[in-house]
């Protein structure tokens, strides 16, 4: 992934990164905000005024709708507030992404969805409404949401900067683990500090503070 002097809405300026294919890095920004605009401009969510992003080579504003939609897919994206569909409980909320791509639920996604929220310690209903789901847990679903759909970059969008000590801990320990068990997998990081590094191990730390 690279970003070519980007310019965006006031909160992105002059911006010039480039992340490798397979490695994992931490994108430090001054505020929240900022790496909400840059996680949108990863996806084509957002363009730039200024300067391209590239993600495989390929030049993100300059993507025809049905290429850029395909490229969507290969990036998953953990939102800080989950992005949950607030009339849909967890574990559709999980699964309805590969559900809607592979017309069905393979069994071996189940089992990896149902291992992850061990991992996480999540004890409570998977038939849940959002409403009933706290911040942590509605993260966590976003992270089995696009876990599950075997992306080839992954986007953790501002998503340890408000949680405690050992929390940081078990979140970078299952990304982690993520990481390294998909070959070829790209990790971005944003966040407002750089003590997350601590947590969580990264090849490089960029800071656009």
């Amino acid at each position: 992934m690279e970003f070519r002097n980007v310019v965006c809405a006031d909160l992105v300026e002059g911006v010039s990164l480039q992340i490798q294919a397979g490695c994992s890095a931490l994108v430090v920004t001054a505020r929240e905000d900022v790496g909400t605009m840059l996680a949108r401009l990863i996806t084509g969510l957002s363009q730039p005024s200024l300067g391209s992003v590239h993600v495989d080579g390929q030049d993100m504003a300059g993507l025809p709708p049905t290429q850029l939609y395909r490229m969507r897919h290969r990036i998953g994206i953990v939102p800080q507030k989950g992005g949950l569909i607030s009339n849909l409980k967890l574990w559709e909320n999980m699964t309805l992404p590969l559900l809607y791509t592979r017309g069905s639920i393979p069994p071996e996604a189940e089992r990896t969805a149902l291992r992850y929220l061990e991992m996480f310690g999540y004890r409570g209903n998977i038939m849940a409404l959002p409403a009933h789901l706290t911040p942590h847990e509605k993260r966590m679903a976003a992270f089995i949401r696009a876990a599950l759909c075997t992306p080839q970059v992954m986007v953790y969008a501002n998503c340890f900067d408000d949680l405690p000590e050992a929390a940081r801990t078990q979140w970078g320990a299952i990304t982690t683990e993520f990481h390294r068990g998909a070959p070829g997998m790209t990790s971005i990081y944003l966040a407002t500090s750089q003590g997350m590094a601590r947590d969580v191990p990264v090849d490089s730390i960029i800071s656009l503070q």
